[in-house]
């Protein structure tokens, strides 16, 4: 099973991204984390029997997206974690810094599209989660 979170400071991105993704059938219901912090609670209690795609936002108060996957590797869940950047962040270094993370597979400018959610699905490491219809 894969839970799919959205980690991100705005309330609007993360009003869109949810209504995305489920108009995208993505996933049903993902979790809505306004704090990275939160997030970090959430998966430090997280199963290790499930899958955790977060869309996580780099620039955020308290704890940014760069702090929050350094927690992220000290987690027992961390094997099961794939992380999309979506950032509204156009600065190279952001996503030459991603590429040194091995947990993030992707890195998108915000907004996300359903044409992002369309490719997401064709990756390798999350295409088992989403089957073709029959």
């Amino acid at each position: 099973m894969l839970k799919v979170l959205i980690i991100d400071d705005d309330d609007i991105v993360r009003l869109v991204q949810s209504k995305l993704l489920q108009n995208c059938n993505f996933t049903k219901e993902p979790l809505k984390f306004k704090r990275a912090s939160d997030a970090v609670e959430y998966l430090n209690s997280a199963s290790i029997e499930h899958h955790y795609l977060l869309m996580l936002d780099i620039n955020m108060p308290m704890m940014n997206g760069w702090e929050f996957l350094d927690e992220v590797e000290r987690m027992e869940v961390k094997e099961n974690v794939y992380v999309l950047m979506v950032s509204s962040s156009v600065d190279y270094n952001d996503k030459e810094k991603a590429d040194k993370y091995d947990k993030i597979i992707n890195f998108i400018e915000k907004p996300i599209t359903a044409k992002n959610c369309e490719q997401l699905k064709e990756l390798s490491i999350l295409k088992p989660f989403f089957p073709e219809p029959i």
